[in-house]
C-alpha cells in the first residue's frame, strides 16, 4: 500500500483567559510517564514482590484501565502518540532515529553534520502536529516538560517551561538534561509549581521520567530490598529501578499536597511500551520492547482526582494510549481536534462500546524518504477486539484468544482462518479511515 496519509490540521485560536478565571475552573494536571516497564510489574497489578506504594494509592483512588495499549512499542513513536492522539502511520513519527546513508556514522565527527541535519529533518514535522500541550498553553495553562523528549526543543512545542534542551548540536536527542529528573533532582518541578501558585496559574506537567529504563542503577538502599528476593541480580537491578520510580511519583504526590494543590490535581498514568527483563543481562530485555507481544504492548493505565473521578477497577475493557490527549483536554474543559482518535479515559462506557484498540510497530530507524509508504519499514500491525488479538506481519498472521492465553504463545491462526479475515478486515477499515481523516 503506498498512501500518504491525508491528515487535515486545524489552526488552533488562541483563548485568552484571566489566570484567576482560569485557576478557579480548570485542575492542574500531571501526566506519570513509566519508560520500559511491564504490564504486570506494579503492587497494583498483583506483582508479588515489588513495592510500588504511591502508585497503588493513586491507582486505587482512581479509574483504572488493566487493559491498556500502547499505540506503539518504542519510544519516540509512542511519545509522540501521546502528545497528538494520532498514530504512528498517521503522523510519520514511526522510528527513533534517522537512518542514515550507507556509510555515515552517527559517532563519527566528520559524520555528525550529516547526522544532525537528518535528526532536524525528522524532528521538524511534529511542530505541524496537533498537540494536546500546545492547546493547554493556549489556554493559559503553565506547561512543564521534565524527563523524556525526543522532538527538539520544548518550548516549540507547546511547553512554557522544559529540563530537555533539545538541541541535536549539543547532543540533545531523547531528553539531555531532562532526563536527572526522579534521577538526581525533583527540584525544577517544586520550583515550577512554586511559580505557577505563585501565578495563581493552572499548571500541567510531564513527568516522563527515565525510569525503570536502563541503566538499571537505582540506589543500593533500593537494590538491596530485592537482592535476597528476586531470582537474579538483573531482574533484582530491574525491580529496585521500578521502586526509584514510584519514590518519585510520591514525591510529587506529598509535594501538592503540602502546597494546597493535590485536590485540584488530576493524575494520569501509562507507560511507553513494555519490558521483560533478560535474567542473564544487566540493561537488556527478552520478548517485550519493539515486539508487538502483549509484554511489548500492555500496560496499565488510570485516571485519578480525589473526589472528582470515582475508583473502579476495570480489568476486561480496552484502553489506548491514544486516548491520553482526548482526556486530558476533556478534563481541563478544551475540545479536542477532531483529528484526535481516542476516547475520553473518563467515560468507561465509550471504552466498552468501542473495546477495540490497534498498534503500529515499525523499524527502529525511520528511512526519512519513505514515510508516504506506510508499509516502508514495517514490523507489525495489531488489533485487540475484545479477548480476540491478530498480529499482522509481512510475511503473515498470527491470532491468539488472549483470555485463555495471555501472553500470547499459542497462534491459532491455522484453526480458524475465518477469525483472521475477520480482523485484518479491522486492520485494513482503520487504515482506510485513518489516512482519510
Amino acid at each position: 500500500m503506498n498512501r500518504l496519509p491525508k491528515i487535515q490540521f486545524l489552526s488552533f485560536v488562541v483563548v485568552l483567559f484571566t489566570s484567576s478565571w482560569v485557576h478557579a475552573d480548570r485542575p492542574n494536571v500531571v501526566f506519570l510517564l513509566s519508560d520500559d516497564q511491564g504490564w504486570d510489574d506494579y503492587g497494583f497489578m498483583g506483582h508479588p514482590h515489588l513495592q510500588t506504594p504511591n502508585l497503588d494509592q493513586l491507582a486505587n483512588a482512581g479509574l483504572s484501565y488493566e487493559r491498556g495499549y500502547v499505540t506503539a512499542p518504542l519510544c519516540r513513536p509512542s511519545l509522540a502518540s501521546l502528545v497528538t492522539g494520532l498514530y504512528p502511520h498517521q503522523s510519520g513519527i514511526r522510528g527513533n532515529d534517522p537512518l542514515l546513508p550507507e556509510g555515515v556514522s552517527r559517532s563519527v565527527a566528520k559524520d555528525k553534520p550529516v547526522s544532525i541535519a537528518m535528526r532536524n529533518r525528522m524532528t521538524a514535522p511534529m511542530l505541524e502536529l496537533p498537540s494536546f500541550v500546545k492547546l493547554l498553553k493556549q489556554n493559559g495553562y503553565a506547561t512543564l516538560q521534565t524527563g523524556k523528549w525526543w522532538e527538539g526543543n520544548p518550548l516549540d512545542h507547546g511547553f512554557t517551561d522544559a529540563m530537555t534542551h533539545g538541541d541535536h548540536a549539543r547532543g540533545g536527542r531523547h531528553g539531555d538534561v531532562g532526563l536527572k529528573v526522579g534521577r538526581s533532582t525533583m527540584q525544577p518541578i517544586y520550583d515550577f509549581v512554586d511559580k505557577a501558585d505563585a501565578n495563581d496559574q493552572p499548571f500541567f506537567i510531564w513527568y516522563g521520567v527515565f525510569l525503570p529504563h536502563s541503566p538499571h542503577d537505582a540506589p543500593d538502599r533500593l537494590f538491596n530490598k530485592y537482592k535476597d528476593i528476586a531470582p537474579d541480580e538483573p531482574t533484582a537491578r530491574y525491580w529496585a529501578n521500578i521502586d526509584w520510580l514510584d519514590e518519585g511519583c510520591g514525591q510529587i504526590v506529598d509535594y501538592l499536597k503540602q502546597k494546597n494543590q493535590y485536590k485540584n490535581t488530576i493524575f494520569v498514568f501509562t507507560c511507553d511500551n513494555g519490558w521483560v527483563q533478560d535474567p542473564s543481562r544487566k540493561n537488556a530485555s527478552i520478548r517485550s520492547k519493539r515486539e508487538p507481544v502483549e509484554a511489548g504492548i500492555r500496560t496499565p493505565m488510570f485516571i485519578t482526582q480525589e473526589g472528582k473521578v470515582a475508583p473502579l477497577r476495570d480489568q476486561e475493557t480496552l484502553a489506548s494510549n491514544i486516548d491520553i490527549a482526548t482526556t486530558i483536554l476533556r478534563a481541563c474543559d478544551i475540545e479536542p481536534p477532531s483529528v484526535m482518535e481516542g476516547l475520553d479515559l473518563c467515560q468507561p462506557q465509550q471504552l466498552r462500546d468501542r473495546n477495540r484498540v490497534f498498534v503500529d510497530v515499525y523499524d527502529h530507524d525511520s528511512d526519512l524518504d519513505q514515510l508516504a509508504d506506510l508499509d516502508h519499514g514495517l514490523m507489525a500491525r495489531v488489533v485487540i477486539d475484545g479477548w480476540d488479538k491478530l498480529i499482522s506481519r509481512p510475511n503473515g498472521n498470527e491470532l491468539y484468544d488472549l483470555k485463555s492465553d495471555p501472553d500470547d504463545r499459542m497462534d491459532l491462526s491455522s484453526k480458524d482462518p475465518a477469525k483472521v479475515r475477520e480482523l485484518v478486515g479491522l486492520i485494513d477499515a482503520w487504515l482506510g479511515k485513518t489516512a482519510a481523516n
